[in-house]
């Protein structure tokens, strides 16, 4: 079984690098870098990482089609593919619906942003810069005349693609060589039904592709404690109240109203009593959490439903983490 590292970048690039190493030693596929609006950058991370290791793949999870050109970003990928000797993966999504609107741009409505066709634009000028071709392109979104890259990429570069939607997981998989599923919280069930969308688009290609998801995992010998890490973390009370959709909980007994305490005091700026208020319930279907055992039957849950690629993002102990639950 394989098994990948993510994380946010709140850590220092010179940290990452330490922990790119150790995941390395411990057998780790890959190790994968959220992109932010207001924390580091992903490719001063993910040059700092390879630089700093021989094998491990390192990918961006994911860059997003609007802070960077997508000549830009293929610029860059070809670049870190060269220094790297052709272990960076290109992840690649539409943006953070909360944060992208906070540089001016738009997501929805989906009817006059039309995201599956930014996403489709984007890929196709990034492959034709790296073709090697005079790139010629006039797309909805964007344009490019008379442009070749001036070196040419000696490896092929993987691209992973990112969507909670049903349409873009499915067209993911006939055009990428993996599919991003979660950002860190997602249940089995809805991990399944999202696997679902990637094997209708699987059996239009006639292609397998690498199914990925994040999980947010909290490991110690103490479940109490290793849930306490999750309860704690910014991360999960920022995406339960503001990107886990209520419906998704339902099936584990947690209701909107049970969450409506949680989100006024997250709306108020309260994040202690935000924290506070985070039902059990929800920590349990949505992170990978408890002891060692625990956790691997866990994700043993979600490889059962198809993902191929765990990406294991370690929060409280995190080297302790890495360590007990290491392929090696």
């Amino acid at each position: 079984m394989k098994l990948a590292l993510g994380f946010n970048p709140v850590m220092s690039a010179r940290e990452m690098a330490g922990l790119a190493v150790k995941a390395e030693a411990l057998g780790y596929d890959s190790m994968w870098m959220h992109e932010s609006l207001f924390q580091r950058d992903v490719v001063t991370y993910i040059a700092a990482m390879t630089s700093a290791t021989k094998t491990i793949r390192v990918g961006s999870g994911i860059m997003n089609t609007f802070t960077r050109h997508p000549v830009a970003a293929a610029s860059t990928f070809a670049t870190l593919s060269e220094l790297s000797g052709g272990r960076v993966i290109f992840g690649l999504g539409l943006g953070s619906f909360p944060t992208i609107p906070l540089i001016g741009q738009q997501i929805f409505p989906v009817e006059k942003t039309r995201p599956l066709r930014r996403m489709k634009e984007y890929l196709e000028v990034v492959r034709r810069v790296w073709s090697g071709e005079k790139v010629e392109y006039e797309g909805e979104f964007f344009k490019v005349h008379n442009l070749t890259l001036g070196f040419k990429v000696e490896r092929q570069i993987p691209v992973f693609l990112a969507s909670m939607s049903p349409k873009t997981q499915s067209y993911a998989a006939t055009v990428a060589d993996g599919v991003i599923l979660s950002p860190a919280l997602s249940t089995v069930k809805v991990t399944k039904a999202m696997i679902g969308n990637v094997v209708s688009g699987e059996a239009r290609s006639g292609r397998k592709v690498e199914r990925a998801s994040y999980m947010m995992t909290s490991v110690d010998p103490d479940p109490a404690k290793a849930k306490e890490a999750v309860r704690n973390y910014y991360f999960f009370v920022y995406q339960l109240s503001d990107v886990v959709k209520p419906e998704a909980l339902l099936p584990y007994g947690v209701t909107e109203v049970r969450l409506a305490p949680m989100k006024e005091a997250w709306k108020r700026g309260d994040v202690a009593e935000a924290k506070r208020l985070i039902p059990d319930e929800a920590i349990d279907a949505l992170a990978v959490v408890g002891d060692e055992d625990h956790v691997r039957d866990r994700v043993k849950e979600y490889l059962d439903v198809g993902v191929t690629l765990p990406i294991l993002m370690p929060i409280g102990n995190v080297e302790y983490a890495m360590s007990t639950l290491a392929p090696r």
